[in-house]
């Protein structure tokens, strides 16, 4: 899995500008703490609509089981992914190295690990290997890639790129990165936030720092 920033607009400064057009002023004419004290402010009273005007754009690689649950976030964001329809990206899976044991408390979590690791492995390596060649004798045999591609599993990886606002991507840390959030997603979406932190000169430290990111 990979997560990659492409491209970023606005700052701490141009939400502070957001919320202060209401009265015609600028960001400019108040001083750092001063401009930081009104984002702290407008986080506290949930006036976070401000937080909307700034947009990132991600590329993200990762298992398609993964982009569905990243895919549930969806107001505020736009996303376009690699087709089937056009490539054949059969090729490229991510394979578990450990295998969770389904969680007692929660229906949908997991927790600990399985006891026989390399028997699981082999079952997914199985499974992947058995699939790649029906859908590789689907292709031979003339059949379409957008209905060979039905039979490939949900580990095979996507790429996809993802555009939203500021406050889009926070609501989705500040769900995905709780400890009951999927492992694997609870990753992708640790890197991109390390993304958004490792931008030059940091242009969103003060938001995320109200936002306790």
């Amino acid at each position: 899995m990979s997560v990659e920033l492409i491209s970023h607009w606005g700052n701490d400064w141009s939400i502070c500008d957001a919320a202060r057009v209401s009265f015609n002023k600028e960001s400019s004419n108040y001083t750092d703490e001063q401009n930081i004290k009104l984002i702290n402010y407008l986080v506290a009273h949930k006036h976070t609509s401000v937080f909307r005007h700034p947009q990132l754009q991600f590329r993200i690689n990762c298992p398609i089981y993964v982009e569905r649950q990243l895919f549930k976030h969806q107001v505020g964001m736009s996303a376009n992914s690699i087709s089937g329809r056009y490539v054949d990206f059969s090729d490229s899976y991510t394979t578990i190295t450990e295998w969770r044991k389904q969680s007692k408390s929660s229906k949908q979590g997991s927790e600990g690990l399985v006891e026989n690791q390399e028997y699981c492995q082999l079952l997914e390596k199985q499974v992947v290997e058995h699939c790649k060649g029906v859908y590789n004798s689907l292709i031979d045999a003339g059949v379409s890639k957008e209905q060979a591609r039905s039979v490939l599993p949900l580990n095979l990886n996507t790429t996809f790129i993802w555009t939203g606002s500021l406050l889009s991507f926070i609501h989705l840390f500040n769900l995905r990165l709780k400890p009951d959030a999927q492992a694997e997603t609870r990753e992708v979406v640790h890197e991109m936030l390390t993304c958004i932190k490792n931008i030059e000169g940091n242009p969103f430290q003060y938001s995320l720092k109200a936002f306790d990111l």
